[in-house]
């Protein structure tokens, strides 16, 4: 009876050890390694080398003839614009995508067929601006704190409403769905942002009569996240 017992303690002592060698084994087996530094290098990257984003607000000098068609002239040009913008890419090269409101005030002339005077009144549009663009990202200095941005692209410009009036502009005359396409320069320092481009339409101003297609100086001011 004595040699049965001390027979079975062992039998359970190696059991017991045979499975504590055996977790010890599988744990091993599934317990990840740590990765090598470099693989979290992505996590010590700025995150402008990957991902920019902002708001900016400006506005449009017009750089065309004040005479935007036979009839019509314009005199007093306001406008201003407001929106955010996001970047994605890799340093030295961004897709950009934006999301503006703009509003364009002016102070119509409006003649007749036979050129005579029908009346004048200031008019003012309002616009959503969707723009898209590639922008280049050039850093100054080790450290990254300036970089000069040029970018060139297109954007889309839907007309959303214009102040009532009675010398007869609305949407069934001018043109709704205009296109322009830009190509500038800004400039960053840290978190703040200025940018100039030129901008140019590519469809005319009217729809319902030959007109000018109208090209900007877009002045744009903002920060950077």
């Amino acid at each position: 009876m004595k040699n049965r017992i001390i027979i079975t303690l062992l039998l359970l002592a190696t059991a017991a050890s045979a499975f504590a060698t055996g977790r010890d084994t599988l744990r091993r087996t599934f317990t990840l390694s740590p990765l090598p530094e470099s693989s979290f290098a992505i996590q010590n990257q700025e995150l402008d080398d990957y991902l920019q984003y902002g708001f900016h607000l400006g506005t449009d000098l017009s750089v065309s003839t004040r005479q935007l068609s036979d009839y019509d002239k314009l005199e007093n040009l306001l406008s201003g614009t407001f929106g955010f913008f996001v970047r994605g890419g890799y340093r030295y090269i961004f897709g950009e995508l934006g999301f503006n409101y703009m509003f364009y005030k002016g102070y119509y002339e409006v003649k007749s067929l036979e050129l005579k005077p029908l009346g004048a009144e200031t008019v003012e549009s309002r616009y959503l601006q969707i723009p898209l663009k590639v922008v280049g990202y050039l850093p100054v200095g080790q450290k990254k704190i300036c970089a000069f941005m040029p970018h060139v692209g297109i954007m889309y410009q839907p007309l959303i409403h214009v102040t009532k009036n009675d010398i007869n502009y609305g949407k069934h005359n001018l043109t709704k769905h205009q296109f322009l396409y830009q190509a500038g320069l800004g400039f960053r320092a840290k978190f703040f942002n200025v940018e100039v481009a030129w901008k140019k339409a590519i469809k005319p101003f009217y729809s319902d009569r030959e007109s000018i297609k109208q090209s900007y100086v877009n002045i744009m001011v903002g920060f950077q996240f």
